[in-house]
């Protein structure tokens, strides 16, 4: 219903903040990160927002950015982990190097997040590998020259990588620096997340 919502910062809580917009205040559920990185702008605040519908409540849950977003949308698919452990998830880890735990299979990484046990972090692997897919591989209005070789493999890196939120260009740059490096789709991400973790 809400793509995203500007206003100013009224509140801040524990796990939520308040958004002034036009004399309402929506209560909008968010990571520590995304306190950590709106703090000291309070005038301009521009939240990337999910609804999500229960039977008993309606909740907005709201990010800084939309590869904030798009991770807590992808959490979100995995079975057993709701909308409050998503968000525990991203609490304890940033999206980024969320995204590098998954692809690595870090089981040990995850069960550290808040609410996630071992086989919850099993799942979550295990489901958003299977939900990498993008479309488009063009950089500035030019096709991208993949090589002879791999070229298979690199368009499905691109594609995890865009699909993760991250835009199609950095998406490109980094999985053409790493294309030498890399001979598996897990080398080409982990090694691409690493240059865009910088």
């Amino acid at each position: 219903m809400f793509h995203f919502i500007k206003g100013r910062l009224d509140y801040v809580g524990e796990d939520f903040i308040v958004l002034e917009n036009r004399d309402i205040g929506y209560k909008i559920f968010t990571s520590l990160a995304t306190v950590s990185d709106i703090n000291g702008d309070k005038e301009q605040v521009t939240i990337y927002t999910q609804m999500v519908v229960r039977e008993d409540d309606i909740s907005l849950y709201g990010f800084s950015s939309r590869e904030e977003l798009k991770m807590f949308q992808l959490l979100t698919t995995v079975s057993g982990v709701g909308a409050k452990v998503g968000l525990g998830i991203l609490s304890s880890i940033q999206h980024q190097k969320l995204a590098e735990m998954i692809f690595s299979e870090d089981v040990t990484g995850l069960t550290k997040a808040h609410g996630v046990g071992k086989k919850t972090a099993q799942r979550i692997i295990l489901e958003l590998k299977e939900k990498i897919h993008a479309q488009d591989l063009t950089m500035e209005g030019k096709s991208v020259v993949m090589p002879k070789s791999g070229g298979d493999l690199l368009h499905e890196a691109v594609d995890a990588l865009v699909s993760l939120g991250y835009g199609k260009n950095e998406a490109i740059a980094a999985i053409a620096e790493v294309s030498e490096s890399s001979s598996s789709l897990e080398q080409f991400i982990k090694n691409a997340l690493r240059i865009l973790a910088r």
